[in-house]
């Protein structure tokens, strides 16, 4: 197996996708960095959403682990359990600590990374609030995701679906990471959905979904130089 996909297993191996943060413990974790963008996967572990825990999005923890690792982005992703869900509840703690982040790191925006089913028909989701919550950064975004091969005219994994399926708006009980942070922060933001082939290297004991799933190889590989070109695309802006 290749190096950075075992890197990438290793750090995806230390979340807690069904564990209970402890008493005096957040069930996210925040690590500082030396570039102004900050990198967040709030659905790393399972969070409750409708009465119910919802399970988490595999691999997001580990990738914005890595692409922080590589990048020197700030990062914070969640890697215990969670009574609340960070992408949607209003008053999440998580939510608390990214006003905290960007009041003491002062990033210049926000890449919230989630998962989406290995069946859509495209491989990452741009969603940018129509084009309103990062409209400095948002053609610096489009043109690196062109340039390492993903399109609005592809399907498959190399589809690129921008504002359409996940547009991160929310609704007024809903509140997505990335309306948080430009609206009640002055954050720019985005959000990323990607399809579980670019992100799963092989399904880890513990995970909420039952049964084996293995993604592919090369395309988490190219996913990992995309993210990282994409950081250090928007840092410059």
């Amino acid at each position: 197996m290749d190096p950075l996909l075992q890197r990438l297993m290793a750090l995806e191996s230390e979340i807690g996708y069904q564990t209970d943060s402890l008493p005096d413990e957040d069930s996210f974790q925040f690590v500082s960095g030396s570039l102004p963008v900050l990198l967040s996967a709030p659905h790393g572990a399972a969070h409750w959403r409708k009465d119910r825990y919802k399970e988490e999005d595999e691999y997001t923890a580990g990738l914005v682990r890595m692409v922080a690792e590589i990048t020197g982005a700030h990062v914070i992703y969640a890697h215990r359990r969670s009574l609340s869900d960070p992408n949607a509840d209003q008053n999440a703690p998580y939510k608390d600590a990214l006003r905290e982040i960007t009041r003491h790191y002062h990033p210049n925006i926000l890449l919230d990374i989630h998962g989406c089913r290995p069946e859509n028909g495209f491989g990452i989701a741009l969603g940018t609030m129509k084009g309103t919550s990062c409209p400095r950064h948002r053609p610096a975004l489009l043109q690196t995701l062109h340039e390492h091969g993903f399109s609005t005219t592809a399907s498959g994994l190399t589809g690129l679906n921008v504002d359409k399926k996940y547009p991160a708006m929310g609704v007024d009980s809903r509140e997505p990471v990335t309306r948080f942070a430009w609206e009640k922060l002055g954050l720019p933001a985005a959000q990323f959905e990607v399809n579980a082939h670019l992100r799963v290297v092989q399904r880890l004991p513990g995970a909420s979904t039952p049964g084996l799933f293995t993604g592919a190889p090369d395309g988490i590989l190219h996913l990992v130089a995309t993210l990282t070109a994409l950081v250090k695309a928007v840092a410059a802006v």
